[in-house]
């Protein structure tokens, strides 16, 4: 077991031996884990705390002798308490993992947006950060309300590093490049049409540098690093290259599409909040933190799972 206990948001890692060959992993975190029940096991697995090889596990995943399991046990408290996992809680930051799917403010047919359950459980934190409902990873909120304004200060400076992973359309052949593309919202209510395009004239400086990470037959993982952030910013300027977000309905290959959720069972937008860095307001300092990877990312590139 890997675990530094001066951080009570890191990471304890137990490679497992073949006693655990064929365990179901919420069984498993029992004997991992003192004091941990099957009932808060399950309930941990639910909200994306525990990860097997770096990718978020479901309780019912069945383990392999030499597997690394990895959660956040000094988290897990809060965790349960909000509702979900929660990646760093020190010096008026903390970061959550949001799951692919769920919806992070309120809206149409929302029942329960992230927001409001972080309100319930601490009323003085608040979002940093929006992603769209199909993206998952990391979420930045400040602890309180002095926290939330600092942080939301420095997101408009520019000063907090942001960094997600996708899963392009096609071979994206450049190792790395920067899209330099202004984009404007247009008033296109659909959702399976474009809200926001390029436009050279209109439109506000945007800026994303991408970096490949490894190809595939069909479909490219990339790197993306944001210098601004406009709305569905990513999502627009791979697709003004010819690589769109595999998955994504609104700005996607509609083939490449329905192969992907055909063949791999892709059934969201590929586009995963992998890494943020910031200096804490509280007590100045510097923070980096990462998320575990998703499943639907894995089937696509194995590479991503820890051995």
């Amino acid at each position: 077991m890997q675990h530094d206990d001066a951080l009570p948001d890191a990471i304890a890692a137990f490679r497992l031996d073949s006693s655990l060959d064929g365990e179901r992993l919420d069984a498993a975190l029992r004997s991992l884990v003192t004091g941990l029940s099957l009932q808060r096991a399950r309930a941990a697995c639910a909200i994306g705390c525990v990860a097997v090889g770096g990718v978020r596990a479901i309780a019912t995943q069945r383990l392999r002798g030499n597997d690394l399991v990895q959660i956040r046990p000094g988290m897990l408290d809060l965790s349960l308490s909000i509702g979900s996992a929660v990646v760093c809680d020190r010096g008026g930051v903390l970061v959550l993992y949001k799951l692919p799917g769920e919806a992070v403010h309120a809206g149409p047919l929302v029942d329960d947006p992230i927001a409001d359950s972080l309100q319930r459980a601490l009323p003085q934190a608040g979002l940093c950060q929006r992603l769209d409902r199909p993206a998952s990873g990391l979420l930045l909120c400040g602890r309180d309300e002095a926290a939330v304004s600092a942080i939301s200060q420095a997101m408009e400076r520019g000063e907090i590093e942001r960094e997600y992973l996708g899963i392009a359309h096609g071979v994206v052949e450049r190792d790395e490049g920067t899209i330099d593309a202004p984009l404007r919202i247009t008033d296109e209510p659909r959702g399976d049409r474009p809200k926001v395009i390029v436009d050279h004239e209109n439109g506000l400086p945007s800026v994303t540098h991408v970096r490949v990470v490894a190809r595939g037959k069909t479909c490219t993982l990339v790197r993306l690093k944001l210098e601004t952030g406009r709305t569905h910013q990513i999502r627009a300027h791979l697709r003004a290259i010819g690589h769109p977000l595999l998955g994504d309905p609104r700005y996607g290959d509609h083939e490449a599409n329905a192969h992907a959720h055909k063949t791999h069972g892709i059934a969201r937008t590929l586009l995963h909040s992998e890494k943020l860095a910031l200096v804490a307001p509280h007590t100045g300092e510097r923070i980096e933190v990462a998320a575990f990877h998703e499943p639907d990312f894995a089937r696509l590139f194995p590479s991503l799972r820890e051995r």
